[in-house]
């Protein structure tokens, strides 16, 4: 706490009185997890807590992607983690996209149901994601009761797999709504409000700013929950994106991933955005620092021009980078930590998929005791 801040009696019987739960984290989860709580229980004192002066992790600076994954990034994810927990996964980014949509309206997060893409530029790794159509589908009839997901198709030369559930949204405004929700409900969102230190006894201590006391405080701050927990287990990960100028004719239309999923593009408008690609230099990209790889960059500048064949002369109008988190399995955590504090974190890149769903089922954890 900053020892030279010093609140008035007004302050302590209306501002500062006790919360029911404080969020540390105003992304799509911290936001979710309190509207949610607040739903459940309506008395409830809730405050968010967000170092930015909007979220600053990922949850505004995606690629606006509502997708439940192609097939070869599921068959990498194998590797690392069970079949019976991808197919969780895919249920959980499946059901968190319906909750997402239904929570806030398609129109007001500008969501288009654009079908998603999985381009090739190898014969081989199609001709073996092919391979797995049949299984991915009898999983997707399994899981959400949809029939024939994936086909094959091709599209400006080059081989594709169709998902005809996959679309787009836009981030800033799916937030901003979200937001607007919050506050209809009389949750306080302090926005500029860096925590330094919760303790284990709910007292939450903000820099330059008061010491805050709750019954119960939510770690969901996701790329940036290493700083306040360094003993858990959720790495932080830098994603870049760039988007073209206005383009005469792009062809590109809808959502594409290529390479497992580490890179993806998608129309605005006319105009290209693209993004990914940190598993070029891993190490340099587990961070909390926002900026550019230059190798990334370069790369994926490359990628437009030879292999999606964007005319010369094209121009980049806008990059940014944000901070996502990751678990050892991709799989969230979501767990009680102590009497007071509770995590939410580690959406792995899936924070616009899950990120309802994790909050739902964190609502349900709070809830227990």
């Amino acid at each position: 706490m900053n020892a030279d801040y010093q609140s008035s009696l007004w302050e302590q019987e209306s501002f500062l009185k006790t919360y029911d739960l404080v969020v540390v984290g105003a992304g799509i989860v911290g936001l979710s997890t309190s509207l949610f709580y607040k739903r459940r229980y309506p008395k409830a004192r809730i405050a968010v807590l967000e170092r930015g002066f909007l979220p600053k992790g990922a949850s505004t600076r995606n690629a606006g992607f509502a997708c439940v994954g192609s097939i070869s990034e599921h068959v990498a994810d194998m590797e690392k983690d069970s079949e019976e927990n991808i197919k969780k996964r895919i249920a959980r980014r499946f059901n968190g996209l319906e909750l997402l949509k239904k929570t806030l309206g398609e129109d007001n997060i500008g969501y288009e149901h654009t079908g998603g893409y999985e381009l090739f530029t190898s014969r081989k790794k199609f001709e073996q994601s092919v391979a797995e159509i049949d299984r991915f589908n009898g999983w997707m009839r399994e899981l959400i009761n949809e029939e024939e997901i994936y086909s094959t198709d091709e599209l400006e030369g080059y081989p594709v797999i169709y998902n005809r559930l996959e679309g787009a949204l836009h981030p800033g405004r799916m937030m901003q709504r979200l937001a607007q929700k919050v506050g209809e409900m009389g949750i306080e969102i302090k926005w500029n409000s860096t925590v330094e230190h919760v303790t284990k006894e709910g007292f939450v201590d903000i820099t330059d700013g008061p010491q805050l006391q709750a019954g119960k405080v939510l770690f969901a701050a996701n790329g940036f929950v290493s700083q306040l927990l360094p003993d858990i287990d959720i790495k932080p990960a830098r994603g870049f994106v760039l988007v073209t100028n206005e383009l005469d004719n792009l062809p590109w239309r809808g959502i594409f991933h290529h390479d497992r999923g580490y890179i993806y593009f998608r129309n605005v408008g006319n105009r290209l955005l693209i993004g990914g690609a940190r598993n070029l230099d891993v190490s340099q990209e587990e961070t909390d620092q926002f900026g550019t790889n230059e190798k990334i960059r370069s790369y994926l500048i490359r990628f437009v021009s030879d292999v999606l064949k964007l005319p010369s002369g094209w121009q980049i109008d806008k990059e940014w980078s944000g901070i996502m988190g990751f678990s050892p399995t991709k799989t969230p955590i979501i767990q009680q930590l102590d009497g007071h504090r509770y995590l939410a974190a580690g959406l792995s890149g899936m924070g616009i998929a899950i990120g309802m769903d994790v909050a739902k089922k964190t609502v349900n954890l709070l809830s227990a005791d």
